[in-house]
């Protein structure tokens, strides 16, 4: 029997990849702001910045494949879907000072993450069988 993929977890999933490519173009942004490339220091950060561009990086290729697991019914993408919005949400609360503006769009995002999946967790409780849309 295939059970119906819930709207809220759909709309996650989509969440989950945006919040992907918002980490992406943060991470491009950090790369280009590091001390090793202009040559001068970015906020309190020391001159490393670069390495919070490849943490960025790392994070949107984990949420691209939750979002992806998502879509396909893995109870994998429920676990590290509702981990990593909530470790993002405290994350991007830190840079709220340095970019106000986009730390709480991705704050938001990530709360919209977190309650698309909570909502629906009966949908991953099921039996282990294929689901479908």
């Amino acid at each position: 029997m295939l059970v119906r993929r819930p709207g809220l977890v759909t709309f996650s999933a989509f969440m989950l990849f945006i919040g992907a490519g918002f980490q992406l173009v943060f991470a491009l942004s950090e790369f280009f702001n590091a001390a090793w490339l202009a040559g001068t220091t970015y906020g309190t950060f020391g001159g490393n910045l670069w390495l919070w561009g490849i943490l960025d990086v790392i994070f949107a290729v984990v949420l691209f494949y939750a979002g992806y697991d998502l879509l396909s019914g893995g109870g994998f993408g429920f676990i590290v879907g509702v981990s990593l919005a909530t470790l993002s949400a405290i994350r991007w609360f830190f840079y709220i000072p340095a970019a106000p503006i986009l730390s709480l769009a991705v704050i938001a995002i990530d709360i919209l993450i977190l309650y698309g999946l909570t909502s629906s967790a009966d949908y991953f409780r099921g039996s282990g069988s294929a689901r479908d849309y």
